[in-house]
């Protein structure tokens, strides 16, 4: 019994925990404005997340440093039951970059450091939900250095190294009743690598196309968790170690930017990201385990537009539709439910000559959705989530110096 105890509040948490597979695309607040349209050109070094092969672009010395603030909310219903709204606060993940020109025109290296995952809910600890989860926070960084090449005046590669580390928090209760009250806390992190390969090809002075390949990264979270409550306290749950085998996805983007006057540009970028890995999750603790989710494949559209209005300030708009990955069958509450309408707006304004500040603006809605999550311990009953009024905020600033 307590074996089997321990095996199911640690598979449910961490299952839960990384099930949404919540990706991140907030790597620059000129990104965030133009809908992430800067896989065909870039030109700046935010090259080395949107693009690697666009760090040819970048004919001297540049850096950039920013952050974004992510702030999710929504209504949330139990059966058709209100509960609370769900408002986790403000997340900030940062993104840093760096671009150089190291042998003539011809050679490139950069590193980028900045956040592909992340995932932050909250709820009230008395809520109907309480035993799938009340809080998680995942938080998830990747180090990235990156060499191009231009093997023609048009024809550009890449190739980088994507050194992820990802730590997670999980707060649930996983067995709720009078006789049986447990809450639970895990956590754990993990540091493991995987590889970018890019390409751009300049079809002419104004049209350029780009393609960027993310492999897999496979992390083996080690963690512990510990146990409060009476069934704690009477010796049925203990601390202890756990661990589990989690394959982040694999990505495939295609871009295309157009430079319709000298002031007047646009981009546009196409995402598939390999979210069936997250089909499953292994683990052992310490006996092995395996927690089927069936998520499957997902695309993201983003376009966005960019016009000078004068030699210093630019402004931007951009528009991106996110397709949600995770099966109808299988829910979880770590992640509100639903496709995801994306409006940006921004403005760029250059002083001193080799300066630059950018800011942006995100305002997601979610398409009101609902899932089935399965019962606690006490009461098995599959239980009807549903998410209403979903939308988040997001605003991105990033300077850059040139040299």
């Amino acid at each position: 019994m307590k074996k089997l105890l321990v095996a199911t509040i640690c598979a449910t948490a961490i299952s839960s925990a990384f099930a949404a597979g919540f990706g991140l695309y907030e790597s620059s607040a000129r990104g965030v404005g133009m809908g992430n349209g800067l896989v065909g050109s870039t030109k700046d070094a935010s090259a080395n997340y949107y693009n690697p092969a666009n760090l040819t672009e970048c004919t001297n010395v540049q850096v950039m440093v920013g952050m974004s603030l992510i702030n999710p909310f929504c209504d949330v219903k139990v059966d058709g039951k209100y509960q609370s709204k769900m408002n986790p606060g403000w997340f900030p993940p940062p993104h840093a970059y760096i671009a150089a020109p190291v042998w003539g025109d011809k050679l490139f290296l950069g590193f980028g450091a900045y956040c592909e995952y992340g995932l932050g809910t909250k709820y009230d600890n008395n809520w109907d939900l309480q035993h799938d989860t009340t809080e998680t926070t995942i938080e998830q960084f990747t180090f990235n250095p990156n060499i191009a090449y231009k093997i023609t005046k048009d024809w550009s590669v890449a190739f980088g190294a994507r050194m992820s580390y990802i730590t997670f928090e999980n707060y649930k209760n996983p067995m709720v009743g009078n006789a049986a009250m447990l809450r639970t806390h895990l956590e754990g992190d993990d540091f493991n690598c995987g590889y970018v390969l890019a390409t751009q090809y300049k079809v002419n002075d104004d049209l350029s196309l780009g393609l960027v390949y993310r492999s897999r990264i496979n992390h083996r979270l080690r963690g512990d968790f510990d146990a409060s409550g009476a069934l704690a306290a009477a010796g049925q749950a203990k601390s202890g170690d756990a661990s589990a085998k989690v394959v982040l996805p694999a990505s495939i983007t295609f871009g295309a930017n157009y430079d319709f006057t000298e002031n007047f540009r646009g981009g546009a970028s196409l995402t598939w990201t390999e979210w069936s890995t997250i089909n499953h999750i292994d683990f052992n603790i310490p006996s092995p385990l395996t927690q089927n989710l069936n998520w499957h494949d997902a695309w993201r559209l983003g376009f966005g537009f960019e016009y000078d209005f004068t030699k210093n300030f630019c402004g931007r708009i951009g528009y991106s539709y996110d397709w949600d990955p995770s099966a109808e069958a299988h829910g979880t509450t770590m992640l509100p439910p639903g496709d995801r309408h994306i409006v940006g707006f921004g403005v760029g304004y250059k002083f001193l000559d080799n300066w630059r500040i950018d800011l942006g603006y995100n305002f997601i809605i979610m398409e009101s959705e609902s899932r089935m999550i399965e019962g606690s311990m006490v009461d098995p009953r599959l239980r009807k989530m549903q998410c209403d009024n979903s939308y988040s905020h997001i605003v991105s600033a990033s300077v850059s110096y040139s040299f």
